[in-house]
């Protein structure tokens, strides 16, 4: 099923958790094949993405991800589904909510995202 979901920029943001950007490449899988993404924040909830290479046909709404993240040897692989994308530009940014994420992925997110926080907090401190 292909749908095309838009973002308006006056919609509050719907994300319940606090976004930390990252700047990673991202494995995209839609209808089972990888396509290169750059995230640009993560959350517990899902991540941004902006697409690098994508179908030329329509995008379906579900996907798989694989990513690394910085200062980690996991890759989370985790299922998505698009909730917002930002036009039809090829480069437009794609709102992922994460629908399938083992509790190990879940941990390291955490933990990235708790190491993350402590950090710029320390930044802004000094």
């Amino acid at each position: 099923m292909h749908q095309q979901m838009s973002c308006q920029s006056s919609q509050r943001d719907r994300r319940a958790h606090t976004r930390q950007p990252v700047d990673l490449f991202v494995n995209r899988f839609l209808n089972g094949y990888p396509y290169l993404c750059r995230a640009t924040d993560i959350s517990r909830s899902g991540m941004r993405l902006m697409p690098l290479l994508e179908p030329t046909d329509g995008k379906p709404r579900f996907m798989g991800l694989q990513f690394q993240l910085p200062g980690s040897r996991t890759v989370i692989t985790a299922s998505g589904e698009a909730v917002c994308d930002e036009g039809g530009d090829p480069k437009g940014a794609v709102g992922v909510r994460f629908t399938r994420l083992t509790s190990d992925s879940m941990a390291v997110i955490d933990q990235f995202l708790s190491g993350a926080a402590t950090s710029s907090s320390a930044s802004t401190v000094r």
